[in-house]
């Protein structure tokens, strides 16, 4: 087995979550109850599709085309050969499981608060994020170890298996001929390489570090596997307000519940099945800048 922790130690001074026996459910209900509902309400109310993000150039795509990628990805990943590992771990002493989730859940309502009422644009949006999802975080688990550990099984499935899923995901999502192509317009390709580099850094790398390794994983202890995965997953979407809302208010609630909270559905299942960072980080990348890179490439 390979331990992933904030800080590794003995296994004897963990103990396993005693999940809530109420909670983790109800949470799960509601989050999927959001999720489902959402995609119902984008259907109805925007049957011509929809953009998948507000970049220039950024294409108008069926919501099914939307949907069905990470849906095909959280089914195939649920059938696909797996060695479950225990769940997290956190200490004896609970506290520092709870204080380290309040603070980051608090990091995410202040990031988001930020983004969509000051509002964050641009720079400010990318340092905003890098700060109070990053940096901040990344401090308070240093100052307060000790709070998760997560154990998985070492062996050759742990990436031949995501990378399978990913794989398809990756078809259907980028590839596939439904899949309309990136065209930014007459953008400067030097400012468009920068952007996507720290997209690349703050969304690729950051979001999964944020959402999936240290969120998820203190909300799958506190609450269970498929809550935590729930939880994270519409929490995910909303972040995803101040960048991508019109100022329909509604609408934009199910429209970032609907696409990016999929999206964090699929990524939550890998991670909870795979434990594999690496891939998943990668998954993410190809999901923002495969549409910059095939348009650089054609330029050439």
């Amino acid at each position: 087995m390979v331990h992933l922790s904030d800080d590794p130690r003995s296994s004897e001074d963990h103990t396993r979550a005693a999940q809530s026996s109420w909670l983790g459910p109800v949470l799960l209900v509601v989050s999927a109850l959001l999720s489902v509902g959402s995609i119902v309400t984008v259907m109805l109310l925007l049957p011509g599709g929809t953009p998948t993000s507000r970049d220039p150039g950024a294409p108008t795509m069926p919501n099914w085309a939307i949907v069905l990628p990470p849906a095909v990805g959280v089914l195939l990943a649920l059938v696909l050969p797996c060695r479950p590992a225990p769940m997290p771990a956190v200490p004896v002493r609970r506290s520092r499981l709870l204080l380290t989730t309040a603070v980051m859940l608090g990091l995410l309502v202040a990031f988001s608060l930020a983004a969509g009422l000051v509002p964050l644009r641009g720079e400010e949006y990318v340092l905003g994020k890098f700060v109070l999802l990053l940096l901040v975080p990344g401090v308070l688990l240093l100052l307060v170890r000790h709070s998760v550990e997560v154990t998985t099984r070492s062996g050759v499935w742990r990436w031949w298996a995501p990378l399978s899923v990913i794989a398809v995901w990756f078809y259907l999502s980028q590839v596939a001929p439904w899949n309309a192509r990136y065209d930014p317009g007459d953008i400067d390709p030097v400012y468009l390489i920068i952007a996507a580099l720290a997209t690349a850094i703050t969304a690729g790398v950051g979001e999964e570090l944020f959402f999936r390794r240290w969120l998820q994983t203190r909300l799958e202890a506190i609450l269970g596997a498929w809550a935590g995965i729930g939880v994270t997953s519409v929490l995910f979407g909303l972040m995803h307000l101040g960048s991508h809302g019109t100022g329909e208010v509604l609408v934009d609630i199910a429209r970032v519940i609907a696409i990016q909270g999929t999206f964090g559905w699929f990524l939550g299942v890998l991670w909870w099945r795979y434990r594999n960072l690496t891939l998943i980080i990668g998954a993410h990348l190809l999901s923002n800048g495969w549409g910059v890179i095939t348009y650089l490439m054609a330029q050439r």
